[in-house]
């Protein structure tokens, strides 16, 4: 009898949990399941299944009352595994977000940093200004390799849009050697801010309607004084 019970012993802990090498040794068959327990199919199937505690009802309440899963339980291989190697892979998962939401911002301020507004243009003949001049030559030479690409806000005017790509592309042509490996891209987009012109003359109108800052003499305030005090 000693000799048999350690293979039963086996047998019944096989038939609880499932044979890990293979089907169970019992016609059990799985009711959350399309494939025979213990086959690889069957573990692969298993193995997707979410950790933590089911959510169930219960006497008219749900427990636990915070949002968790209806799937399945783990098996309890699986809930070693994910209690032992616990946070991961989920902190990998967290940190691919964050990292994703931070490179979008990046690139976001890069495009707004590289792209040539209605104020770097003449309105007339839509020819580069000095200062659309300077910001192109600002993003061919300063703006690292990587984020290098020219973005030009858009008339929503086909026939203007084109005439500004093409004084992109001639000034770059004499401004840099490697234009022609830097990208032009009409953007659906608007400006940000105000032409330096506008800020100039808010500035002196500003400084124009500045007080003098001079405070009165002493004679002056104390006749003043004075003048008040004999005021019947």
């Amino acid at each position: 009898m000693k000799k048999l019970a350690v293979p039963f012993a086996l047998l019944i802990a096989g038939a609880l949990q499932g044979c890990s090498a293979g089907p169970q040794f019992f016609g059990h068959k799985d009711p959350t399941s399309c494939q025979e327990p213990g086959s690889d199919a069957w573990w692969a199937e298993k193995a997707a299944l979410p950790p933590g505690v089911r959510q169930k009802y219960k006497k008219g309440k749900i427990w636990p009352a915070r949002p968790r899963t209806n799937l399945p339980p783990q098996q309890f291989s699986h809930t070693y595994y994910s209690e032992h190697y616990w946070p991961l892979p989920y902190v990998c998962q967290d940190r691919e977000s964050v990292a994703v939401l931070m490179e979008t911002q990046t690139a976001l301020g890069w495009q707004e940093e590289t792209t040539l507004y209605d104020r770097h243009f003449d309105l007339n003949d839509q020819t580069l200004t000095r200062s659309g001049e300077l910001h192109l030559q600002y993003i061919l030479h300063v703006v690292p390799p990587e984020r290098r690409a020219i973005y030009i806000q858009s008339t929503y005017d086909s026939a203007l849009d084109v005439m500004r790509t093409d004084t992109v592309n001639l000034a770059m042509a004499k401004c840099s050697q490697n234009a022609g490996e830097v990208m032009v891209t009409i953007r659906d987009c608007q400006q940000i801010g105000r032409p330096a012109a506008e800020v100039q003359a808010i500035n002196e109108m500003y400084m124009s309607t500045i007080p003098a800052p001079r405070l009165g003499s002493a004679s002056a305030s104390g006749s003043s004084s004075s003048d008040s005090g004999s005021t019947p």
